[in-house]
Order: structure tokens, then C-alpha cells, then sequence
């Protein structure tokens, strides 16, 4: 019997990304070329550049990349584009205000990509603190936003967010 979880290490001196004429992200070994693939994190809070999962437009796994720092310059760039496009996390820029009422909680936001209104029922169970200072709030719609460093925002931000966490 095959061990089913034998994980395959996507070689970065004999593999490369690039991009179709149609944008799409490809990746080319030595032995194969795969047109049309995914790239999914594994980790995707604390490592977001290591241990990525490489996937045919089939949805069959192909390997994992230990880290695209071990890749040529272009590969990373591709690599590192490919994932902004696929984890859009907006920046939480400045908190408005957070509000309760009864059963709802009400964040008004504002990010890098805009306003945004955030509903939830139990606040604790929809805001998760990364490290000290960093949160990812995600809303009961599965809306998320990201605080980078509580200490970079505004005092009027930071007393609203004080009050709830």
C-alpha cells in the first residue's frame, strides 16, 4: 500500500512560472508543461510565501513549493502576483466606529480599497489577533480585513478597537 501522504516537492531548478498570452499563470518543469494552474497557501497567515500548493485547473494537486524565494526572479514575481490576486485581505486604514446593539455587532472601516461595514453576532469569535499588534477581522458574510499594527492607527481608531478587544 502507497503512502497517501507522500507530499511532492516542486523543484525550483528545474521549474518556472510565467504567464500565457492570456495571463494565465503556468508552470513549465523540465519533464512537463502545466498552461493553467492555481497556487493555494498553506499557511496562509505566517507564511504566506512558504509551503504553497501548486493546482491543475482540474483540481488535482501537483506539489508544494517550499518557499519562491528559492525561484528566479521572474518565477517569484509571478508567484507573488498570482497570490495578491487570489488573498485579497483589505487594509484597515482607520475605524470609524464599532457598534452593539442587541445580538449585532457593527464595525464601520475604512480600508486601502475602500469603506466597509462588518456585521457580527459573537465579536470574539470573528476577530483573530496574529501576533501582538495584527488582526484579521472576518465578518458573518465571510467579508475579511486586516489590521497590520493596531499602533499605526489613529487614536480615535485605536480607542474604538480598545473597547472590544
Amino acid at each position: 500500500m502507497s503512502d497517501l501522504f507522500e507530499i511532492t516537492y516542486i523543484d525550483p531548478a528545474d521549474t518556472s512560472f510565467t504567464r500565457s498570452a492570456g495571463g494565465m499563470l503556468r508552470m513549465e518543469t523540465d519533464r512537463e508543461l502545466f498552461p493553467e494552474i492555481t497556487v493555494r497557501r498553506t499557511y496562509p497567515m505566517t507564511k504566506p510565501y512558504e509551503y504553497l500548493s501548486v493546482w491543475t485547473k482540474d483540481d488535482k494537486e501537483i506539489g508544494i513549493i517550499r518557499s519562491i524565494e528559492e525561484f528566479d526572479e521572474e518565477s517569484r514575481e509571478e508567484l507573488v502576483t498570482e497570490l495578491k490576486l487570489r488573498y485579497i485581505i483589505p487594509a484597515v486604514t482607520r475605524i470609524d466606529s464599532i457598534k452593539e446593539e442587541p445580538g449585532l455587532w457593527t464595525f464601520q472601516v475604512k480600508t486601502d480599497r475602500g469603506d466597509l461595514k462588518l456585521l457580527m453576532r459573537n465579536i470574539h469569535e470573528h476577530i483573530q489577533m496574529i501576533g501582538v499588534n495584527r488582526l484579521i477581522i472576518t465578518d458573518m458574510e465571510g467579508k475579511r480585513c486586516e489590521i497590520k499594527d493596531i499602533e499605526s492607527l489613529d487614536a480615535a481608531s485605536r480607542k474604538h478597537l480598545s473597547k472590544v478587544i
